[in-house]
């Protein structure tokens, strides 16, 4: 198991690229930031940012959607308007991009709720991430570690079965849901793939909020539109959504280890006339053996990795828009569940021990990411006549890749072989479960 955005979030800065010289090929201090000293300039000459822009596609701004006055946008969205791409400086809703004062769209143009941003930079992202990926894939596929990425529990959910429709649980005005310890082990991730829920009584939009103990604002949340007049459950896909042992702040500063999850909805927020079904269980013990096998071995094999416990607290009346963690102690409520049923994966799981060594990887980021942007050059996917071609021919760039055939080992293809050789990660006794040391003890035998 993987998390490669998180991956990618902690990599992001271990090679930066040298800021453009000309005002058109000016970017964001953010992407300048180098933790190793080394830009991806360096890893070939050709790797140039005025090379890279040439290869864009001519149509980019088309990989945006147009905005929509009645959609509502989040921080961090892009959309296009008036022929410029536009990314969301806050949350907003029917606020449209405009110009500035003078009608230019400069990158000195502020405004509270869109910023004009360059394509370059958004280009060099998406390299960056595509680099970091390829790196972390090859390391895995290529040495020992990948043993230690085994799933321990493969889709399983919580109970079989549905709740009684006659056990309906009323609406108190609580945040409700479940509290979720995983297994205090550095490389066992717990993964939920899907999340059933169980209600009667109407239909409409669930939001479900996942917070973690160490932050007051939600890790994830999730808008689900629940449509069941039946009573049985209807279950939602979740991407992404990861429970970790090892989790960092937005700042990328503050990691905190250990701790619980909490996820849990507001009563409040709930469509008016749909109450949740309950499936009754003790969740504080062992379910009954005789009664329900299916359960008790589901019980067996999740309660080895992580605890847990139904729980209510108190809801704000500000809650719906300022959604904060509670800072009380939960009420524990062992016999609920408040129609909710988890579908979880559990596995082996290397992204923390890649990102704290995440300076090993530097040099092979840069030789990756010059690979990239010449197979780029060299194959011109988009078919746009640019200066790769006034430059360099097609055979000079795969020359540069392949380096010479007759025997000698040269070119970037060749360099990076020797960096993937010489990269490695002693992952041996880091962890009890999935890193253990494989030295496979001492052997005796006669003479």
């Amino acid at each position: 198991m993987i998390r490669i955005k998180e991956i990618q979030k902690q990599l992001k800065n271990v090679v930066g690229w040298e800021q453009g010289i000309t005002p058109d090929l000016h970017i964001s201090e953010d992407l300048t930031e180098s933790e190793s000293g080394l830009y991806f300039q360096g890893g070939h000459p050709l790797c140039t940012l005025q090379n890279i822009k040439s290869t864009m596609p001519e149509n980019y701004i088309l990989k945006y959607s147009e905005w929509d006055e009645t959609k509502n946008y989040l921080k961090g969205d892009k959309v296009r308007f008036n022929g410029y791409a536009w990314t969301a400086a806050a949350d907003n809703v029917n606020t449209s991009p405009d110009v500035d004062f003078n009608g230019d769209y400069t990158a000195d143009y502020s405004a509270e709720t869109w910023q004009p941003f360059n394509f370059l930079e958004d280009y060099l992202q998406t390299l960056t991430d595509k680099a970091i990926a390829d790196t972390v894939n090859r390391f895995i596929t290529e040495k020992l570690v990948s043993r230690g990425t085994k799933n321990l529990i493969e889709r399983l959910t919580f109970f079989d079965g549905a709740g009684r429709l006659k056990d309906t649980i009323g609406n108190n005005g609580k945040l409700v849901g479940f509290e979720i310890v995983p297994l205090r082990s550095l490389g066992v991730t717990t993964k939920i793939e899907r999340i059933g829920l169980q209600f009667t009584g109407g239909t409409g939009v669930i939001k479900i909020y996942i917070f973690h103990s160490s932050q007051t604002d939600p890790i994830y949340t999730y808008d689900l539109n629940f449509d069941n007049q039946r009573g049985t459950f209807q279950w939602f896909d979740l991407k992404d959504c990861y429970l970790p042992n090892m989790i960092t702040a937005e700042d990328n500063l503050n990691t905190n280890s250990g701790g619980a999850w909490y996820l849990c909805y507001n009563q409040n927020d709930l469509p008016s006339g749909m109450y949740a079904i309950n499936f009754y269980r003790d969740w504080s013990r062992e379910p009954c053996g005789t009664c329900n096998k299916g359960n008790l071995e589901n019980y067996k094999l999740i309660t080895q990795f992580l605890q847990v416990s139904p729980c209510q607290n108190y809801a704000p009346q500000t809650f719906a828009q300022y959604p904060e963690l509670w800072d009380v102690p939960p009420v524990y409520t062992n016999t609920l569940n408040y129609g909710l049923n988890l579908e979880i994966s559990v596995g082996c799981d290397l992204t923390d021990f890649i990102c704290m060594q995440r300076g090993m990887f530097a040099t092979a980021l840069q030789k990756t990411m010059a690979y990239n942007v010449l197979k780029i050059a060299a194959l011109n996917p988009d078919v746009r006549v640019n200066r790769f071609q006034s430059n360099v021919s097609t055979m000079d760039i795969m020359f540069e890749i392949d380096g010479n055939t007759n025997g000698r080992e040269t070119g970037l293809k060749s360099e990076l072989d020797t960096i993937y050789k010489a990269l490695s990660l002693d992952t041996n006794n880091i962890d009890r479960i999935c890193l253990t040391c494989h030295n496979g003890g001492v052997k005796y035998k006669t003479v």
